[in-house]
């Protein structure tokens, strides 16, 4: 049974993928047993892009059907003989030919051959060379392999391997290979699809990167004997421009269709659900297209026929993945050349919805009862949906994350019926903004929000600075003083304001970073803490159906703890923290702003107050007897963030700063060294976390050279002593004190 199913996939395969198409200037016939490549004389030179994509495997692992782990390169045709060489483009270099060192530049950066082909003919008549790609496209191709690194096990077999299929179209081809390997440990099949692309003659005008707006991008090396060398980046974006003769009808502000949509196809696997929401969430994205003159520049299709290509590297589309993984993705390929997207894909995977629930759930039971039973209805779940869709939709359009957008908004507007309903909670889509986590019980009933936009203001932005067409400019740099007034006019506004994603448990620019919501860190947590309390208040009564498991009622406490430290280390970048403008000279009065002082010390005070009441309240015992005991757990993370409060990171941050780093010790020390009353297992916890913290970063070996790493350790040895100091009076009144006192000693 098993071999007829693989024999059903692989004939399936097989009729998806026909042999014959009206083909162009590049095209593959079949001859007996061989399969050859022309290759017209007008494409000797040209620039063509040659990527590949998983059909079918045997196992997923770290990928499925439809994806790639590789991008696609740039390669050319070059006659030599009686061979054709493909070549690969491996230089970013660009010049200008009319440059007095240009052949001296290109001497510099020659494009290295590939891959070297016998000619079986030549034919003159029709300007055609031909070659046998049999065995190349039998054997693996690494340069653009799309299997993840490790996956392969044991070796090729040639009798069980081999092409399946291939198809000519007019400025592409396609071929399918299926490879055997046996051998390992493990054996494998995999199936790929290999798309041979004739790029444009002429690439579309690039469009330089700004810091101030969030686009994939291309680094180039620009050369010109007149200016020092500089690196740009060209975005990443899609060709989105008037039909020639309508031109004059997009300049008079007429709304029209441009000469290539974007079309993204359906996985006809896709939930009928899932699919009647995605759409949406992909066709919102119109609305800021409409407000810079283009209608209908995304549309959504289902696959046209049972022969249809999905893995062709033109084909953009939905693809649902069927996995245990919870995410969701948005993918391109690019022409390099230009940052021209050519390809894009949404990615679905299955258990996405279960991550969707649990963040609904845990940022919102509190205020919204719907969310509260273990199925949402179809409105809730399909509003998830949509907004997952279309923030993945956005990265499809080439935009990064923007993570200063809900920063944008007070806190207080968060519980404003009027404001949630028009803004919803951050001024991206493309933030991690996901619920409304400030909204208390009882805001629901007034009509506050519980959700994000469909679209922010800053996304209407974002595509007007990348998509909008300036017909004045001949260059990218001419573009540039049209696009330096988008943002003039914008000024400070902090609507308009991007940060990218930051990486680490506590990021440098309070402002920019993911999951959380508005203009005060310690506000906002401050409101969600209260929704968790709620929350773990009412966990047994909500998420325990009589006959089910425990399962539902343990994640929903694990995904609680998670979001509460989610707060703490969002508010710990206060500390150290500075705001990051980025603008050119004269947008803003400074472009590196310090947090004051006293918010710091605020910080401090709460971070370690919440640690502090998590004893009561994430510590049920009752509910303990349901999910188990979690002590240690808990114990653990607190001892992990209080850790993070004297990493050497966040240390270092405070050198020279407005909040002296012993000052910030000596806080830290006063809040958990209270010297009042008995002390729980969680607070001795607390305190030998942080003086075993103290510890470690005084033993580390700094470089001496380093004034940051002297002072550093300067300062935690200092607070260790005075702390010391300050415990040896208390020691008669406690053995623990005795023993924390010996820590700092040894």
């Amino acid at each position: 049974m098993k071999f007829l199913c693989e024999l059903m996939v692989i004939c399936a395969s097989l009729l998806s993928c026909p042999f014959v198409r009206a083909a162009g200037p590049l095209k593959i016939v079949k001859q007996g047993n061989a399969y050859l490549l022309e290759v017209a004389d007008s494409l000797l030179g040209r620039d063509l892009l040659f990527g590949s994509r998983v059909v079918s495997l045997s196992v997923q692992k770290n990928i499925s059907a439809g994806q790639t782990m590789g991008d696609p390169i740039v390669v050319r045709f070059e006659l030599n003989g009686k061979y054709l060489n493909m070549e690969r483009l491996v230089s970013s270099a660009v010049w200008e030919e009319s440059d007095v060192a240009a052949k001296l530049i290109a001497r510099n950066h020659v494009i290295p051959v590939m891959q070297v082909f016998d000619l079986v003919r030549r034919d003159e008549e029709r300007g055609v060379n031909v070659i046998d790609v049999t065995r190349y496209f039998s054997d693996e191709i690494g340069e653009i392999s799309p299997l993840p690194g490790g996956m392969k096990q044991g070796r090729l077999e040639p009798k069980a391997s081999g092409i399946l299929c291939f198809s000519n179209h007019e400025n592409r081809v396609n071929v399918t290979t299926r490879y055997a390997y046996v051998g390992g440990k493990t054996p494998l099949i995999v199936t790929i699809n290999y798309t041979l692309l004739v790029l444009s003659k002429e690439p579309m005008r690039p469009r330089y990167e700004d810091e101030r707006m969030g686009y994939f991008s291309t680094v180039k090396t620009v050369y010109n004997t007149a200016k020092r060398v500089y690196r740009p980046k060209y975005v990443s974006r899609w060709r989105i421009e008037p039909r020639p003769d309508e031109v004059a009808r997009y300049q008079a502000g007429e709304l029209v269709e441009p000469a290539r949509p974007i079309v993204f196809y359906f996985d006809p696997a896709t939930p009928a659900l899932i699919k009647k929401y995605a759409r949406l969430g992909m066709l919102d994205w119109n609305k800021a297209f409409e407000a810079i003159g283009f209608k209908n520049v995304i549309q959504v299709r289902d696959f046209p026929g049972k022969d249809f290509n999905s893995e062709d590297l033109t084909v953009s589309c939905f693809r649902y993945i069927p996995t245990e993984e919870a995410n969701a993705a948005g993918r391109i390929w690019t022409d390099p050349r230009s940052g021209e997207i050519i390809q894009a894909d949404i990615l679905w995977y299955h258990n996405v919805v279960r991550l969707l629930q649990e963040w609904r759930f845990i940022q919102t039971a509190a205020a919204d009862p719907s969310v509260r039973n273990k199925e949402l209805s179809e409105e809730v779940m399909g509003e998830l949906i949509r907004y997952a869709v279309a923030h993945e939709t956005g990265h499809a359009l080439g935009m990064k994350h923007n993570m200063r957008a809900s920063f944008a908004y007070p806190v207080d507007s968060l519980r404003s019926p009027s404001f949630t309903q028009k803004y919803g909670t951050t001024a991206s889509i493309m933030d991690y903004a996901r619920n409304n986590y400030v909204a208390q019980p009882g805001d629901l009933e007034r009509g506050v929000k519980m959700t994000p936009p469909l679209l922010g203001p800053f996304d209407y932005f974002s595509v007007q600075w990348a998509y909008t067409p300036i017909f004045n400019a001949e260059t990218p740099g001419e573009e540039l003083v049209v696009l330096e007034q988008m943002f003039r006019e914008k000024g400070s506004d902090p609507l308009y304001l991007y940060a990218n994603m930051a990486m680490g448990p506590v990021v440098p620019d309070p402002a920019g970073q993911s999951d959380m919501l508005g203009d005060d860190l310690l506000k906002s947590s401050t409101y969600g803490i209260s929704n968790l309390r709620y929350i773990m208040r009412h966990l047994m009564e909500w998420c325990s159906d009589e006959g089910d498991s425990y399962l539902r009622m343990t994640e929903m406490y694990d995904a609680g703890v998670k979001q509460f430290f989610k707060y703490m280390n969002n508010c710990a970048s206060y500390i150290g923290g500075v705001y990051y403008l980025p603008g050119t000279v004269g947008q803003h009065e400074a472009r590196y702003v310090e947090v004051d002082k006293e918010r710091q010390k605020k910080t401090v005070q709460f971070i370690v107050n919440e640690l502090r009441e998590t004893d009561q309240w994430l510590c049920d015992r009752e509910l303990f007897g349901s999910i188990g005991n979690k002590t240690e757990m808990l114990m653990n993370r607190q001892g992990e963030m209080i850790a993070t409060l004297v990493s050497p990171n966040l240390l270092n941050r405070l050198i020279g700063s407005v909040y002296p780093i012993e000052e910030y010790l000596q806080d830290i020390s006063t809040c958990l060294f209270t010297g009042k009353g008995s002390l729980s297992e969680y607070e001795k916890n607390r305190q030998i976390a942080y003086v075993q913290a103290l510890k470690k970063v005084g033993n580390e070996k700094g470089d001496p050279g380093k004034a940051n790493d002297n002072l550093k350790s300067a300062a935690v040895y200092g607070e260790m002593v005075r702390l010391g100091k300050k415990l040896e009076r208390q020691i008669k009144y406690s053995e623990h004190i005795g023993f924390v006192v010996d820590l700092l000693k040894k």
